[in-house]
């Protein structure tokens, strides 16, 4: 059997930029356990299998090369970007319904099409890493790198992460993960990703810098990361990271230690001093196209 796949580069207009997928467009019939083994095959931070389903538009599956994930950001962006490019999602259609682990996760059409925005789970605040020596030594960086303004928290809008504030651009160029100690870190706060970033950024436009690490995932780093930018957003502004009034137009930069520069949009509503929608979405652009071929 020959099954079609896409490559797609997503969080940026740019080839060979932002965050690469692997799309395979029509998976069903193929069990768990292959989907794992081609993932693995793949060898990117994620790769996506599209089936079909009853109470949306698709389905969509979600693997790393070592586990499964219930949602994460940019498989969403880049999945309904290959539906709408293969014809798969109607061109005047503007909200792509796709079914994950978490539910049903809306995907907006917007910018004349251009760019693609999805709805986040609301967030869930996890608990709080104490020990700012424990960060710095994960990460191989002095403890005067973490910005103790802000807590070492796991934070998720649908995966959660260990977000770690950083004081510099320059700390954030010089991380060198330990990934025995991340590992344990990690493990005893029960996630698989840490996500640091800091406000000294390489654009001006921009006002956070991040990186993100899930080794034990098959992740050594990702160059762009969706699900996290929205936690990102929700810890922004439950701690005043960014003023509320730049809440809804928010741009992170990653990926430019990895040289694919990403640009990721992320969209946080309040009211009342409460969130009530949180947004994310950038461009992508297609880079392959292929036939895998397994034997059934």
């Amino acid at each position: 059997m020959e099954y079609k796949f896409y490559q797609v580069d997503v969080f940026t207009s740019t080839p060979l930029g932002g965050n690469p997928l692997a799309v395979f467009v029509e998976a069903d019939g193929l069990d768990t356990e292959t989907l794992q083994k081609v993932a693995r095959e793949m060898n990117l931070s994620e790769t996506t299998f599209v089936l079909s389903a009853s109470d949306a538009d698709f389905e969509v599956r979600i693997f790393t090369p070592e586990k499964e994930l219930p949602f994460a950001g940019h498989p969403t962006i880049g999945t309904a970007h290959i539906l709408r490019q293969i014809g798969k999602i109607p061109d005047e259609q503007n909200l792509i319904r796709l079914k994950m682990k978490v539910g049903v996760i809306p995907v907006h059409v917007e910018a004349n099409g251009e760019r693609l925005f999805m709805d986040h789970p609301q967030p869930e605040f996890g608990p709080i890493l104490d020990s700012v020596a424990d960060a710095a030594h994960a990460l191989g960086l002095p403890s005067s790198a973490i910005d103790t303004r802000w807590p070492c928290q796991v934070v998720s809008t649908g995966f959660p992460a260990l977000f770690v504030p950083l004081t510099t651009l320059d700390s954030a160029r010089n991380i060198k993960v330990n990934i025995g100690k991340l590992e344990e870190v990690l493990e005893a706060l029960g996630t698989d990703m840490v996500y640091v970033f800091t406000l000294e950024t390489v654009h001006s436009g921009f006002p956070l810098h991040s990186r993100a690490f899930a080794p034990g995932i098959g992740i050594p780093e990702d160059p762009a990361t969706g699900s996290a930018s929205g936690a990102m957003g929700a810890y922004a502004a439950e701690y005043d990271v960014i003023a509320k009034e730049k809440l809804r137009d928010i741009k992170i930069e990653q990926g430019y230690e990895m040289g694919r520069p990403s640009s990721i949009y992320v969209e946080v509503e309040q009211a009342g001093g409460e969130i009530k929608s949180i947004r994310v979405g950038g461009e992508s652009v297609t880079v392959v196209e292929g036939q895998l071929k397994l034997q059934t």
